[in-house]
């Protein structure tokens, strides 16, 4: 047949060579995006949502942001299983569906590794960082160059555990050895970088008995609507010993200032730990809560040590 005129079709599929309804072309590619979903394939092309890629990691390596619009990269909802690290292009934005039905976990050869590794100019959101241990979730790609904008964290989870759990410490709190938060080292950042930096905004860190956010070596943080749980040391900043050069080759810079607004730590062993001369933080509506108490969330009042909710340590501010 060369032409069918029909009022309704009823079937189980329609193969066809190019598929357009009123002004959607079906075959149309937009450009500069890839997609991702659990029905994927690697081998597809990854630039329409009829041929999404499998993997995180295919996507990324595909990724080519290397013009003058940025890159995109959309995950659909499902739980994806990828190997860890995950390294994130200058100007590639990756987008989850939706920050709890998008959930990235590592393979079980990868789960002691970094999680994503940030360039300048890039932005990871909307979606779950999980089961994974000793590593980080975010940090600093080795070398990285940050030309016009931080690494942005958006509409995140991190979730972790022990390795060992149990009845009384259901989160393996005690076993010091779950998944981290951020590291967010300035040594990592090439010294022609505007500014050694990163920027979270609306995170959550669950890490029982690790630190949520380390910060050091010459770096600006900004923490905003963002929260860390059951952490060792909810935001933790320390001068370093390699520091950061600056952009003219002067200066090495050490610690870290971090800029706090609208945010909370929750239970934990420490709230806000500051390590030398070079550490400052400012903690504008910031809520420390039940700090002490280490695993237990209870809420109980008398479980607050008062001095580990601020700590400051060789001239740390």
């Amino acid at each position: 047949w060369s032409a069918l005129y029909t009022n309704l079709v009823n079937g189980t599929s329609v193969n066809v060579a190019d598929l357009t309804i009123g002004f959607v072309d079906g075959n149309f590619r937009p450009g500069g995006k890839l997609f991702v979903a659990e029905n994927g394939d690697d081998s597809n092309s990854g630039d329409h949502i009829f041929a999404p890629f499998a993997t995180l990691a295919r996507a990324l390596s595909a990724a080519d942001a290397s013009g003058d619009q940025p890159f995109n990269i959309y995950i659909s909802a499902g739980t994806y299983t990828e190997v860890f690290p995950l390294t994130v292009p200058s100007n590639v934005t990756v987008h989850g569906a939706t920050m709890r039905n998008t959930i990235i976990k590592p393979t079980v050869a990868t789960n002691t590794n970094n999680c994503f590794l940030m360039n300048g100019e890039t932005t990871v959101q909307n979606l779950t960082v999980k089961d994974f241990y000793t590593g980080y979730a975010f940090s600093f790609a080795p070398n990285t160059v940050i030309s016009t904008r931080s690494p942005y964290i958006q509409n995140v989870s991190v979730i972790t555990a022990g390795s060992v759990t149990s009845v009384s410490d259901p989160r393996g709190f005690n076993e010091g050895d779950a998944g981290k938060g951020a590291l967010v080292d300035g040594a990592s950042v090439n010294s022609v970088s505007n500014e050694a930096s990163m920027l979270f905004h609306s995170v959550t860190f669950i890490t029982p008995g690790v630190d949520g956010i380390t910060m050091t070596n010459g770096v600006r943080v900004e923490w905003l609507n963002s929260f860390t749980y059951f952490a060792n040391r909810g935001l933790y900043a320390v001068n370093g010993v390699t520091g950061h050069l600056s952009t003219d080759g002067s200066t090495l810079k050490y610690g870290a200032e971090l800029r706090s607004i609208g945010s909370a730590n929750v239970y934990g062993n420490f709230g806000a730990v500051a390590d030398g001369a070079d550490t400052l933080m400012y903690l504008i509506q910031h809520n420390l809560a039940y700090i002490g108490a280490g695993s237990k969330s209870d809420n109980n009042q008398t479980d607050v040590i008062q001095a580990n909710v601020t700590v400051e340590l060789n001239s740390g501010q």
